[in-house]
């Protein structure tokens, strides 16, 4: 598990790790600027004329230190300078003297232009652009003249690099600045990222512009060493793929678990069958799926592996009420807003608080639980909210809960709130519901209200209907299989995205959530191999 830092745990660090050396802050901008040139060089090895623009502070002097090595090894270079440099002090005008003692080739041009120059020049000389404007220190919106010199720089058709993090992203949030409703953002192809990973990198606007993120620690270690917390984890799937539970060569179908998908209300039958599929696709030994009789033919018709039951009221449910024969529960993709959907709710809760079964509650079911907030929850559930459903499950009331001390009385929210506090936001509903948090979105936000992870990444193709019911039939399927709740909420998530990529392919737009179920089947059995 990679760990994921604010800003000033960052900085905090950095201090620490420099008293420890015995070194100075300077030490660490000559790192950064070097591994950032040598990352660079190893991307686009034939990039011969440098465009570096440099802000005003310590992203600034990593830039200078950048330019010094491309002038070094025999490269054009020119800098734009938003600030004069005859203006730096402390560690950024030592990088400008620096730079100014080397000596340059004939042939070799370097050139300094203020930002109105930079403005007017046309700059398509460039082989590589180095975003040195202001990395972390980005604080409210943008002003003149960096998301004028960012609009210029955007333009540009040549490689791009940001320095720690594109400037116009906020390392906290993962969001970026806006200007008359668009993102104002130097747009990557790279981000070498200094020390320890941002969270901010992990979520919302920079998983779309930061291009790939390269990790330089500068020779910090172990950052967790110097009395600084992680704000969140990350890992990739390769990582996770002990959490899958293990078959044996020798066995049945009954020792691979029993899922149970619940949903599929009248007109709505597609979310349950796309729930149960996934189930009985990734590895679940047997899926049972109860939706309304309406939907039933369509279902058996769709996949016989499945047992479909239909139901048309509440009394149909009396199956139901001992839940010992399954070994997880996915409900709510699908299962409607209407009374007798509310009453489902309502009765099958109980029955799975005394049956203590797993749960995993998505869709409309987390409709009923925030109109419903007083229900009692099993021991262990997860809760697969996105930003709209976050923002009703926060807001609403439950008495029992504020009155026991567990949390503080949330006030009411709007959805940019969510977007903005996702982190926060997953553990409120973590601590509120008593409940892992699975937080859907760009970067999947998942916490027990104790530990945070960033999985996932962001993707255009995954903006299609039935991917959120494909991952509560994959959290289920692995549950049913044997999985801790943590595990397969983690190992679902990003399997759930890797498998969204394979699918779409070089789509942007198309792709529908029965593909993910196939390259699902795919990635699964790759993982064990």
């Amino acid at each position: 598990m990679q760990p994921l830092f604010s800003v000033d745990s960052i900085k905090t660090i950095e201090r620490a790790f420099v008293e420890q050396q015995g070194i100075a802050l300077y030490e660490l901008m000559q790192r950064a600027g070097a591994a950032a040139f040598e990352r660079a060089r190893g991307l686009w090895p034939q990039a011969n004329h440098w465009v570096i623009a440099t802000g005003a502070g310590n992203n600034a002097g990593d830039g200078l230190v950048v330019a010094r090595h491309a002038l070094r090894a025999g490269f054009d270079v020119t800098l734009i300078a938003l600030k004069p440099y005859s203006e730096f002090e402390g560690d950024p005008q030592q990088a400008w003297q620096e730079l100014l003692s080397i000596k340059k080739e004939t042939h070799q041009r370097f050139d300094i232009l203020g930002y109105e120059e930079a403005l007017e020049k046309d700059l398509s000389f460039g082989d590589v652009v180095v975003d040195a404007l202001l990395g972390t220190g980005v604080k409210g919106d943008l002003k003149e003249p960096y998301w004028q010199i960012i609009e210029k720089l955007n333009q540009l058709n040549c490689a791009k690099l940001a320095l720690d993090i594109p400037t116009g992203i906020y390392a906290d949030s993962g969001n970026c600045a806006k200007k008359e409703g668009l993102d104002t953002v130097f747009s990557a192809d790279a981000t070498v990222s200094f020390v320890g990973l941002k969270v901010g990198q992990r979520l919302n606007h920079a998983l779309a512009h930061q291009g790939q993120l390269i990790l330089e620690p500068l020779g910090v270690r172990n950052p967790l060493a110097f009395g600084v917390t992680a704000e969140a984890w990350w890992s990739d799937i390769h990582h996770l793929k002990s959490k899958l539970p293990r078959r044996s060569e020798v066995g049945s179908k009954f020792d691979c678990g029993h899922a149970l998908i619940v949903g599929g209300g009248q007109h709505l039958g597609g979310a349950a069958i796309l729930a149960a599929t996934t189930a009985i696709r990734t590895g679940a030994g047997l899926v049972s799926c109860w939706l309304h009789q309406d939907n039933q033919s369509a279902a058996l018709a769709s996949y016989p592996e499945v047992m479909w039951r239909g139901f048309s009221s509440d009394a149909d449910f009396s199956d139901l009420r001992n839940l010992e024969r399954y070994q997880s529960l996915g409900f709510g993709p699908g299962l409607g807003r209407d009374d007798v959907a509310g009453q489902i709710f309502t009765n099958l809760m109980s029955s799975v608080v005394d049956n203590d079964i797993d749960c995993v509650l998505d869709a409309d079911a987390l409709y009923w639980l925030a109109e419903k907030s007083s229900t009692k929850l099993p021991e262990r559930v997860i809760i697969t909210p996105h930003a709209s459903e976050a923002r009703r499950l926060l807001n609403a009331q439950q008495d029992d809960v504020l009155s026991s001390g567990r949390i503080e009385p949330q006030l009411s929210v709007d959805t940019a709130y969510i977007e903005h506090n996702r982190l926060k936001v997953a553990r409120q509903l973590a601590k509120k519901y008593q409940a892992i948090c699975v937080l859907k979105g760009a970067g999947t936000v998942i916490s027990d209200g104790e530990q945070t992870f960033v999985m996932a990444g962001a993707s255009a193709a995954m903006m299609t209907a039935g991917l959120g019911d494909v991952l509560t039939g994959l959290i289920t399927s692995f549950i049913a299989q044997g999985a801790e709740p943590m595990g397969a909420a983690l190992l679902a998530t990003e399997l759930h995205y890797e498998a969204a990529i394979v699918a779409a392919g070089n789509r942007r737009r198309g792709v529908v959530a029965s593909e993910v179920i196939e390259a699902l089947n795919v990635w699964i059995n790759q993982l064990e191999h």
